[in-house]
């Protein structure tokens, strides 16, 4: 096929004249900018797919040096909470002007850092990590070429800007609300690994006391705080330990729990997914909850609202937590905080009280 007979692409000034606006508002609508009546834009739309305009990425890209596309990198879709993280990030990132790419490295010979130098050939601006075990301080593989924000609860080390959860507060509190309701043989599952083969007393763990990452670490650190703090002894035997914080795990953990005898009138749970498998455990010993056992789970994901009976939970404010992430990002990206230190945020949250706690 010689030049001449191959489709001219149609210019941004074409899609303009059209719609019978300026270029300027045509690049609004396509980058989710600016404010405009809905019929501009719905005109400006429809412009766009009569004259079949696409917009040309790569020579945006030459021009200004940024293609306005964002990695992410996930373990998995495995937890509830990574397939929710990465929606809501994934939106806001849109109101942005920009698209998300995303890339798990489960099952990667080396998890994250085995991801690294695949980003490379991917061509995102910058990247969002979500770290699911601790990052090397001398061995920090965080510094890259391109920006990057840490998220997943563990420490950067001053490598880049880090976004946490508030755990051991969310936690804290939520214990807290439920030896103020009425409970007082309070368990926690959810527990860390490193708690196995530590003796009958898991609360006297110097790792445990010292912690300052890990969501599980420091999330059972406030359920501990709470504790003693209220003046109340926590029995060994209400503690449940699990390797996956998962439904399954959760259930057997609550099964262990159950069957041990020990009294127990509530449960504070790592996240949601641990709960709802507690739940699953409580509800096939005939246990009723609430009115037996009250159960609050962390992280407030949609299958939260959707349990029988819904779940009471700590909302760590996910959209926050997203926001902050992206908004870190693509500060680094387009200059605005290229050069400054980095930092770690941590998000607020509430108690979202429904069906599960009395």
């Amino acid at each position: 096929m010689g030049y001449e007979n191959m489709a001219k692409r149609v210019t941004l000034a074409e899609v303009a004249a059209r719609a019978q606006v300026s270029p300027k508002t045509v690049s609004d609508v396509i980058h989710n900018r600016g404010r405009m009546r809905p019929e501009t834009r719905e005109r400006i739309i429809a412009s766009m797919r009569e004259l079949g305009y696409h917009a040309n990425a790569a020579a945006r890209t030459l021009r200004t040096g940024i293609s306005h596309t964002i990695g992410l990198a996930l373990p998995n879709f495995a937890q509830p909470f990574n397939g929710n993280f990465a929606d809501v990030l994934t939106q806001y990132a849109k109101t942005k002007g920009y698209r998300v790419i995303i890339a798990t490295y489960y099952g990667l010979d080396g998890g994250l850092p085995a991801l690294i130098e695949e980003t490379y050939s991917i061509g995102a601006d910058g990247w969002v990590f979500l770290s699911d075990s601790p990052i090397p301080e001398h061995r920090n593989f965080l510094k890259q070429s391109y920006p990057v924000v840490l998220t997943g609860d563990y420490l950067a080390h001053d490598a880049v800007d880090t976004v946490m959860f508030p755990n051991l507060e969310g936690a804290k509190h939520a214990t807290s609300w439920l030896l103020e309701h009425g409970a007082r043989h309070v368990g926690f599952i959810g527990a860390p690994q490193q708690l196995i083969g530590r003796g009958e007393d898991p609360t006297v763990c110097a790792d445990i006391a010292a912690a300052r990452e890990g969501n599980a670490p420091l999330r059972f650190k406030g359920y501990v705080t709470a504790m003693q703090e209220s003046g109340v002894a926590i029995d060994p035997a209400l503690v449940g330990i699990c390797r996956r914080l998962d439904r399954e795990d959760g259930e057997a953990a609550a099964e262990a729990i159950i069957r041990s005898g020990a009294p127990l009138d509530a449960l504070c749970c790592a996240n949601d997914a641990v709960a709802l498998g507690a739940m699953s455990a409580l509800a096939n010993h005939h246990i009723a909850i609430p009115d037996d056992v009250q159960v609050i789970g962390f992280d407030n994901t949609p299958d939260a609202r959707f349990s029988s009976p819904k779940l009471t939970t700590i909302n760590p404010h996910i959209e926050q937590y997203a926001k902050l992430s992206i908004d870190l990002l693509i500060d680094r990206i387009e200059g605005a905080a290229s050069n400054a230190a980095p930092n770690v945020y941590t998000t607020t949250f509430d108690l979202i009280q429904r069906e599960t706690t009395r």
